[in-house]
């Protein structure tokens, strides 16, 4: 990886930890505290998203179950229905996106797929690509990871 590669990974990098951080305080008032990727997911739930325009690439996130419902809580102040908490997922994975690629690149527009649920195995897959930036957090009820992988054109 030559200089400028690594310059643009560790831009990439602080850019998703702060805007991850960022949407997890002000829409769900909850803290993120990173981990080391040696933690295992308990019953994950996760989605994944892709961007285009000036920059390519894709976001995934997966979040233990537990997780999910005390995001759900926060978020709705109230239990949250059989289905809200994936609806939530999807939306969290958006908002994560978008923010990430508007402090990333904000003088370009990046417009957003829709976010689907997916399997765990595609957040893997995602996470182990040569480009990809993951990171961990432990948040209230679990833990939750999230990958990028994003290209210039």
């Amino acid at each position: 990886m030559n200089g400028t590669n690594l310059q643009e990974s560790l831009s990439l990098h602080t850019t998703l930890c702060s805007a991850t951080t960022s949407v997890l305080e002000t829409m769900f008032f909850t803290e993120a505290v990173p981990v080391d990727d040696a933690q295992p997911h308990i019953e994950p739930v996760s989605c994944k998203l892709h961007a285009g325009g000036a920059v390519e690439g894709s976001f995934s996130v997966a979040i233990d179950r537990a997780a999910l419902l005390a995001l759900g809580e926060s978020f709705y102040g109230d239990v949250p229905t059989a289905s809200q908490p994936f609806e939530l997922l999807c939306e969290f994975t958006n908002m994560i996106a978008g923010s990430t690629l508007s402090l990333y690149s904000p003088s370009n527009f990046c417009p957003l797929s829709s976010p689907q649920l997916c399997e765990m195995s595609a957040h893997l897959e995602e996470s182990a690509l040569p480009d990809a930036i993951h990171l961990s957090f432990v948040v209230d009820g679990g833990l939750m990871s999230i990958a990028c992988s994003l290209r210039t054109k």
